[in-house]
């Protein structure tokens, strides 16, 4: 404008304003900047060296107690296992003496007469057996080998308590 000789007074009034009022939003453009900037860097600093190290800490104090609360419950879990132990071990004491004690001969003759599968009924007897009978006279425990026994249809004894009148002509 300084060089165009046209201009008038209020023109360059004008502009001058026009200069000052974008000077002005510069400055208070500036200042804004720098006032986010400033807090910017602050809350940068406070993230990085307050609360990223809180949290972290706060991590490390949780991850303590867990590892802490597993350590108890493993010296729980050892102490309940100790005092188990004595009982399991006369449990599986006992049963060695068991299996020591048990004599084939026996228990096998047992089972035949227990079971009777090999012996058949006269034909022509009219029977019924309600009551369980001993079926063994070297019973191993009371009550171990007591059946109803019944007849089938073939003559041969079952051990199901099945009552049949047996007739055969």
């Amino acid at each position: 404008m300084d060089a165009d000789i046209n201009v008038t007074k209020a023109d360059v009034e004008k502009a001058r304003q026009q200069a000052q009022m974008r000077h002005q939003m510069a400055s208070d453009s500036k200042g804004d900047y720098s006032s986010y900037l400033q807090k910017f860097n602050q809350e940068q600093n406070e993230h990085y060296y307050t609360v990223i190290p809180n949290i972290f800490q706060k991590l490390q104090d949780m991850e303590e107690k867990r590892i802490e609360r597993v350590g108890v419950c493993m010296k729980t879990f050892a102490d309940v296992d100790r005092q188990v132990l004595p009982i399991v071990g006369k449990c599986l004491d006992g049963m060695t003496t068991a299996a020591e004690a048990i004599e084939p001969k026996t228990v096998s003759l047992h089972t035949q007469v227990c079971k009777h599968t090999y012996t058949h009924m006269p034909y022509g007897m009219h029977y019924s057996l309600k009551q369980a009978v001993s079926c063994s006279p070297h019973r191993v425990s009371e009550g171990a080998c007591q059946r109803n026994w019944g007849r089938s249809r073939m003559g041969v004894w079952t051990g199901w308590g099945v009552e049949i009148k047996a007739t055969h002509p």
